[in-house]
């Protein structure tokens, strides 16, 4: 091999390097030819949401004719999806996946849209008062807490106040939410259930009575349909069609028969399949049937059962009266949405709280009035809270009475006389309302969130700790994704009250 001096290299490399150069480097001097351009989009496929077995449309519009369509899941082509449409059931595995489509000209020129993102909705959008704090869930099965922390019971770990909405941690979404006086319960979407501050009774049904302020199991569970609070007990439902309770028993709202708290749940004999509605106050509990017959058990010293005596209390489940379609308790009364399309009341009524025209308690169920909602509307909910009741109607309206010292009536003042009769809240309309022990929300059609009353501790949710007389938006929440082309709230069935009957049992 003859080897060549280095500078006699460089001198034959660049001597080739301008050869080829000045030869065109051995191809055709030709200009290439041009890519044909794509089609231009003009109305690219949009974000979709739905929940399990809804089905949604992704659709494009390109300028012109005569094209051939390709869908891509994200990125990669999804077989048989080639026109100008893709209809896609929902299912869990497809949440946040990216939808695109790829549109090509005969010519050969393509144009790929861009990415719209699939939210698989898990919820019903709800906000959920307990005594002074408040939960939130959204579509996609966020839970949210704010108020009073000293019990553990906003599940973020500490024992603060929050004056805004604050996620709670949670190991996979959620489904539904409760609110007690110092506890809070969160059921997943796998059937899980699990709760977060005081424990004394063993409201947390862990096994133990020590407080959490993190979400712990409710102790085996992992079917469960169906989650509500009373102050310090709860009751569940599970896909077998039982029915559970555990907590505070101190005068037999556990329904067991006896006075002894219980730590873990335990069965009442009714099949979830027969209840049309469950209600759990204070110290009580009450269960509708699909027949129209009411049970209950529990206190009745202030006639929230219905009972004609402050001593007649019931540690079983105890036949109350027929007619009725749903029931609601918070505190100390109770009301109920008879066969007849009217709501009555029962219980503790110093500040007016049953709607009955006076501030007397009342042992048996009397009349609430309706005058706040417009003429011609149906009843679609009514929300007992500490000393005031919201009532909404069926096109959306919203009425309150009795107690009004921090502005929870939602009047726009706040006043030291309390109404006995339900007035109009003006300008409202709503999905669902909820109330706390002063406060008062309601959920818009919109998904946003406005609440109202007594805000120490940052009841409301609105960043400060001013009582807010008139209801104010939460800034900031936000309880979507709107499930796509549909109200985000299915019809409410007969005897079905929002936010507490077992719908699907």
């Amino acid at each position: 091999m003859i080897r060549f001096p280095a500078t006699l290299r460089s001198f034959l490399v660049l001597g080739s390097l301008a050869f080829l150069l000045a030869c065109g480097g051995g191809g055709s001097s030709s200009t290439p030819a041009p890519v044909p351009a794509g089609p231009g989009i003009t109305t690219p496929p949009t974000a979709q949401a739905g929940y399990v077995g809804d089905s949604v449309t992704y659709h494009v519009v390109a300028a012109g004719t005569g094209y051939t369509y390709q869908w891509l899941r994200n990125g990669t082509a999804v077989s048989g999806a080639t026109t100008d449409a893709l209809v896609l059931p929902v299912q869990v595995a497809d949440d946040q996946a990216l939808y695109s489509v790829r549109v090509t000209a005969v010519g050969g020129g393509s144009t790929t849209s861009a990415e719209a993102v699939l939210d698989v909705l898990y919820a019903q959008p709800a906000v959920v008062a307990g005594h002074d704090h408040t939960l939130a869930i959204t579509t996609k099965g966020k839970v949210y807490a704010w108020g009073v922390g000293g019990n553990g019971q906003l599940g973020l770990g500490d024992y603060q106040a929050r004056q805004v909405p604050t996620a709670v941690s949670l190991p996979g979404p959620a489904v539904q939410v409760a609110a007690g006086w110092g506890h809070s319960l969160a059921r997943l979407v796998d059937g899980r259930v699990f709760a977060w501050g005081t424990n004394d009774s063993g409201q947390l049904g862990d096994g133990t009575t020590t407080m959490r302020n993190s979400p712990v199991a409710v102790s085996g569970v992992a079917t469960a349909t169906f989650i509500t609070c009373g102050y310090n007990h709860n009751l569940m439902a599970k896909a077998d069609q039982s029915v559970w309770l555990w907590g505070s028993n101190s005068l037999g709202q556990l329904g067991q028969g006896d006075k002894v708290n219980c730590l873990s749940p335990v069965s009442v004999p009714v099949a979830a399949s027969q209840i049309a509605n469950v209600a759990l106050g204070e110290l009580h509990t009450l269960v509708v049937l699909k027949s129209g017959l009411l049970f209950g058990c529990g206190d009745n010293g202030y006639g929230q059962l219905g009972l004609p005596s402050s001593n007649a209390g019931a540690l079983t489940l105890t036949s109350l009266r027929s007619g009725v379609l749903g029931a609601r308790a918070f505190s100390l009364y109770s009301v109920i949405l008879g066969t007849d399309g009217l709501p009555y009341g029962s219980g503790e009524n110093v500040y007016g709280q049953l709607g009955d025209g006076s501030q007397t308690t009342r042992y048996g169920w009397v009349p609430m009035s309706l005058a706040g909602l417009p003429a011609g509307s149906t009843l679609k909910d009514l929300v007992p809270g500490q000393y005031h009741t919201l009532f909404l109607g069926s096109q959306g309206s919203v009425a309150s009475v009795g107690y009004n010292w921090y502005g929870q009536l939602g009047l726009g003042a706040a006043t030291t006389t309390s109404y006995t009769s339900s007035q109009s809240i003006a300008g409202l309309n709503a999905l669902l309302v909820s109330s706390g022990s002063q406060s008062s929300y309601a959920v818009l059609p919109n998904l946003t969130v406005k609440a109202w009353g007594y805000n120490n501790n940052g009841r409301l949710g609105d960043g400060t700790a001013t009582d807010r007389p008139a209801p104010t938006t939460i800034p900031g929440l936000f309880l979507g994704p709107l499930r796509t082309g549909v109200a985000p709230l299915p019809p409410v069935a007969p005897g079905e009250l929002q936010g507490e009957g077992l719908p699907g049992l």
